[in-house]
């Protein structure tokens, strides 16, 4: 007998990156463990409106975790009643404030990575802009300096052939005129070109910013929220004659129906089982959420329960 208690069953349920069941019990009384024969009846005690749930929220998700265990029964496992004998409790403690303030965290993560996304797209627009703009720039300037080398090729050539007669003269200053009005344009786009550039290396520096701060961001949540939390997540709780399921923490509604899920099994009688993907594993992580079912083990834990 542990601590002098007889009749006592406590299972907690902890959190360290994944959440981790942990059961802890005195010697169990003839009794305690549920009769298969009649469904267990809860009705729903404190809830803290921080939790943002409702008690018809919470009602759907129990039935949802009824169907689950009633399946395998064969019948109905847990339903509702004003005075039901497990009364289940919302109690709103450090864990969840934590949890609230970790979601916050990671919203503004997302917000930040969405808007870094936005800004490396945009970014990527400007510079392709700016590599076309650089590239007609070059392209132009190599052949006006052909069109250059060009006239001043014939001009030599005509002065060593003796010099210009006036029509070549005049070609040769129409020439001049449009080599010298391309000229200007290509140093008014060089100019542009460097405006361009100078705006390209500030998009840089302010998206590297940016990521730097990101990068801090999440060194901050790493130390602040994994690694040393342990969170209790949920424990049923048989003492006397009073029955309990208190939820302290969950992140979003398919894990809260995992946990209650796992503390309606613990309310059944059943202990953990091995496989990961149970529901009454002790470690939540491998189950799956958003379609959760019984295991095998699961199942074969409630046959074992109910044939006692």
């Amino acid at each position: 007998m542990k601590n002098g208690f007889t009749g006592v069953l406590i299972t907690t349920a902890l959190i360290l990156g994944g959440i981790f069941y942990l059961n802890k019990q005195t010697e169990l009384s003839s009794g305690i463990l549920s009769s298969c024969s009649e469904p267990l009846t809860y009705r729903i005690g404190e809830i803290d409106e921080r939790f943002g749930v409702t008690e018809n929220e919470i009602k759907y998700l129990m039935e949802e975790v009824s169907e689950i265990w009633s399946e395998a029964k064969g019948s109905s496992v847990i339903e509702f009643d004003e005075s039901g004998e497990i009364v289940l409790n919302f109690i709103y403690a450090e864990q969840q404030q934590l949890t609230d303030s970790e979601r916050q965290f990671r919203d503004r993560l997302r917000s930040e990575e969405q808007s870094i996304s936005v800004g490396e797209r945009e970014f990527k627009q400007l510079n392709e802009r700016f590599n076309e703009m650089e590239s007609r720039y070059k392209a132009d300037s190599n052949h006006l300096q052909s069109e250059i080398e060009e006239l001043n090729s014939w001009v030599n050539r005509k002065n060593n052939e003796g010099g210009f007669n006036e029509q070549e003269i005049e070609v040769f200053e129409t020439r001049k005129r449009e080599i010298d009005l391309k000229a200007a344009e290509l140093n008014r786009r060089a100019l542009q070109l460097q405006q361009e550039a100078e705006r390209v290396n500030r998009e840089i520096d302010r998206l590297n910013r940016r990521i730097d701060e990101k990068n801090m961001l999440i060194l901050e949540y790493n130390q602040t929220f994994t690694g040393t939390n342990r969170f209790t997540q949920g424990s049923y709780e048989y003492i006397g004659n009073r029955k309990r399921i208190n939820i302290y923490q969950f992140s979003h509604r398919d894990e809260l129906r995992l946990v209650m899920a796992h503390e309606v099994g613990h309310a059944l009688g059943i202990g953990h089982v091995e496989n990961p993907q149970s529901v009454m594993y002790h470690l939540m992580g491998n189950q799956n959420l958003s379609g959760l079912s019984l295991s095998t083990e699961d199942t074969e834990a409630l046959q074992a329960v109910c044939s006692q």
